[in-house]
């Protein structure tokens, strides 16, 4: 299995090594053997009996990770092949053995790289909390989404503040601890929930410990590396408290004494482990059967020259003209891609670019990454903005995020949304659902991303409106040759 589904384990150990928040995933499956040697004893002491319903398990984890990596959504397409391991053992030893490595089973999930969504939350948070803190101290500041200005200097909530590092980390924690000191399902959930809340708190005083100092010292102490450093050393104070005060509600665990084999005798027969080599044929039918869907996928991305055609001749607008050195968004990888401006009668300026992928993973390149983003801002911090509703003369109205932004020093007005198929989209995770839609009924065999900008200023609302509005059913779509009069 771990041969068949190799890029995806090495994904996950690759995001170990590379990302300091998930960096303790080289330890989840050294401690998941030891809490199963631990069980050793009670494991011996049940029979194995191969079941049908690991084959069912196995089933959906492969149609989870097919869809997952169809669509490019890599943390369920590794949630998907973490989840095979269970399956497999469920197939092969049967539910009482399954039941007794439950919680062995259950830690390996931990060491899938997930929590990335919470991000923009915890820096929400963070920040709001933070400033009300700082302004109860006495100290003037001004709060403006992610920044925080105070006398003599201006701090930014950034991505890496967000305090997701030590959410993480104290959850496995938390839950290791919890099932080795308590007995009840009661305490070990308080213990868990502890565990969680202190990190998020610990986090925003971390944050308003940091501006309190800058703001003391003048800047002198606070802002630099040292904020690192005691962010690191407060962490670990806070988790060996949360150990001292859990100790004094600890159960007492009994080590499940030896019991001999004696109940191996009851298991299965050798002629009714049929469900093993089964459930081993449907893993390893997972990525010959995802190879066909790309492969159908590729044949239709073949020209690119048939894929993205910019409207001509448009009433009251002059264009398409070269935009080379003009603003575009930080989107790259894409099958093919087209920037180009327009002009209206007034001489205002529409900015259009427009990027075709393959579905998910299915060219390469993945539309929704870390990577591609409108604005470079984004990878550091979260952008200001909004959604928006357009009327256009054909069919519903168009929703587009609608951002400002101040790169190259002249502040412009811009509208983005991705297409999948023929679908105008919203939001990554409603992009990612209808990929996924998408790649199970092959209704669709490419996405994209479309963004119309213009300087900001009177009229920019409108001149907007009006660009997308003059073409409807081609600019909604991303300007698909079949759309635009090709």
């Amino acid at each position: 299995m771990v041969w068949a589904y190799f890029p995806t384990f090495y994904s996950i150990v690759e995001k170990w090594d590379s990302d300091a928040t998930f960096s303790h995933g080289f330890l989840i499956v050294p401690v998941s053997l030891w809490l199963a040697w631990r069980l050793r004893w009670e494991l011996a002491g049940v029979p194995f009996r191969p079941s049908v319903w690991g084959i069912a398990a196995l089933a959906g984890c492969v149609l989870g990770w097919i869809v997952a990596r169809g669509a490019g959504v890599l943390v369920l397409e590794q949630f998907a092949a973490v989840a095979m391991i269970p399956s497999l053992v469920l197939a092969a030893l049967g539910w009482p053995a399954t039941r007794v490595l439950l919680v062995p089973l259950g830690f390996l999930f931990f060491a899938v790289p997930f929590g990335r969504g919470l991000v923009p939350y915890l820096m929400q948070a963070t920040a709001y909390v933070a400033a009300l803190l700082v302004e109860w101290t006495g100290i003037p500041i001004m709060r403006s989404h992610m920044y925080l200005t105070i006398p003599y200097g201006q701090f930014e909530v950034a991505r890496a503040c967000s305090g997701l590092n030590y959410f993480i980390t104290s959850l496995v924690l938390g839950v290791l601890y919890a099932y080795l000191n308590y007995r009840g399902w009661k305490k070990r959930v308080l213990c868990v929930a502890a565990f969680l809340v202190f990190p998020v708190v610990l986090n925003i005083l971390r944050v308003y410990v940091i501006v309190v100092v800058s703001y003391l010292t003048e800047f002198r102490f606070g802002p630099g590396t040292e904020h690192v450093v005691f962010g690191r050393v407060f962490f670990l104070i806070v988790i060996l408290a949360l150990f001292w005060i859990g100790r004094r509600w600890h159960d007492d665990m009994p080590m499940p004494a030896a019991r001999g084999a004696a109940a191996r005798a009851d298991s299965a027969a050798w002629t009714r482990w049929w469900p093993l080599p089964l459930a081993t044929l449907l893993a390893l039918a997972g990525p010959p059967f995802l190879q066909t869907s790309i492969d159908r996928s590729r044949e239709h991305l073949a020209n690119a020259s048939l894929l993205v055609k910019l409207p001509e001749a448009l009433p009251a607008w002059q264009g398409p003209d070269e935009a080379t050195g003009r603003w575009r968004p930080h989107y790259v990888g894409g099958v093919t891609e087209r920037q180009a401006m327009f002009r209206d009668d007034q001489g205002g300026t529409v900015d259009v670019f427009v990027a075709v992928y393959g579905l998910g993973a299915a060219h390469g390149a993945e539309m929704i990454s870390y990577g591609n983003v409108v604005s470079l801002s984004e990878r550091g911090s979260l952008a200001r903005d909004g959604r928006r509703a357009v009327a256009l003369s054909q069919g519903g109205p168009l929703e587009v995020r609608e951002l400002v932004l101040q790169e190259g020093g002249t502040p412009r007005l811009v509208w983005q949304w991705y297409v999948v198929g023929e679908r105008p989209v919203v939001g990554p995770y409603a992009t990612k659902a209808f990929e996924a839609l998408a790649f199970i009924t092959r209704n669709a065999a490419s996405e994209r991303v479309v963004t119309v900008s213009t300087p900001l200023g009177d009229g920019a609302e409108r001149r907007l409106e009006a660009f997308v509005t003059s073409r409807g059913r081609c600019v909604a779509e991303g300007f698909p040759v079949e759309a635009c009069g090709g």
